[in-house]
């Protein structure tokens, strides 16, 4: 693609609609999840904690209020509260041995770790902060809701969510023996479940991505769309394995995610032109008009971009 072929034909209706749609769509803002600015409920910036732990896990570079069931520990606020991810929302960590729902994380090290992932950072780099998720079914089915919930101070949009495997439930896959684990087969599946959620906290629709299927495994950080999701107040997240005992679930139900993104527009398909040989349409994102060309986008100018 190139800038004669922009300025000519039908790329000039794109160019003209670029000018209107502009001025109609100026106000859409995307926002990005930023855990450099987490904080508990009464707006304390998030640490980590430089020791041990709670004499059962390694809680080295984890927040430290992890196990903390005061209230305002009930949720992590980012962005000045426009996120806030349900943490320990049974209210118990029974004297510091349990919690569920989310917590922050910037272990580097992929062990068994609960805490860890295998990219050993966030997608900024090793070291860097990510999220992690532990998901009790048990908390989940007392309450009614899932026990891993991320509210948005409003409605929006979501794009996407980056996802990676933990590194506890990768070795629990991978060889079994972790609590009451066994390696999975080619046969086996472990599902991540989002949902997109109305005021009531009650899912209006639902997408699920993969963490191993047919003997694949996430291996690192994957983007995971949801603008399918459609427009919501939250997100829940949930997940289900194949590996089931007396109890429920033998696999450790613990994943990683970051920079979870949602605009205050959808992503729109403003226009399809007519041509003979590739499928082009004019898209919206982020208060910007792109080309979207052959799955590949494109600025007005010409120049492909990453998506």
């Amino acid at each position: 693609m190139n800038l004669k072929k922009l300025k000519s034909g039908v790329w000039k209706k794109f160019l003209y609609l670029v000018i209107i749609w502009s001025s109609v769509f100026a106000t859409a803002e995307v926002i990005t999840m930023d855990l450099n600015t987490a904080t508990d409920m009464a707006l304390n910036p998030v640490t980590y904690s430089a020791t041990y732990g709670n004499g059962y896990y390694d809680c080295t570079d984890v927040w430290d209020s992890t196990y903390n069931d005061s209230g305002m520990c009930q949720y992590i606020y980012t962005n000045d509260a426009r996120f806030m991810l349900s943490h320990m929302p049974s209210q118990n960590s029974y004297g510091g041995m349990s919690w569920e729902g989310f917590t922050l994380s910037q272990v580097s090290q992929d062990t068994a770790n609960v805490f860890g992932c295998v990219a050993n950072g966030g997608i900024g780099g090793v070291g860097t902060p990510y999220v992690i998720g532990y998901f009790s079914a048990w908390v989940t089915e007392s309450q009614g809701y899932s026990s891993n919930i991320i509210l948005f101070d409003q409605a929006y949009y979501p794009e996407h969510v980056y996802v990676c495997q933990n590194s506890n439930t990768k070795e629990a896959i991978a060889h079994g023996g972790v609590f009451n684990s066994r390696a999975f087969t080619e046969k086996d599946t472990l599902a991540l479940i989002v949902n997109a959620l109305d005021s009531t906290l009650q899912p209006i629709s639902t997408m699920t991505y993969y963490l191993a299927v047919d003997g694949k495994k996430n291996t690192g950080w994957e983007k995971v769309p949801l603008t399918a999701l459609g427009k919501a107040v939250g997100l829940s997240f949930s997940m289900t394995t194949t590996d089931i005992g007396q109890f429920g679930a033998n696999t450790p139900l613990y994943f990683a995610l970051d920079a979870l993104t949602v605009n205050t527009e959808p992503l729109t398909v403003l226009h399809t032109p007519t041509s003979p040989t590739s499928d082009t349409r004019l898209i919206m994102r982020n208060a910007n008009l792109y080309i979207l060309h052959n799955g590949k986008i494109f600025t007005i100018e010409g120049k492909q971009i990453a998506h």
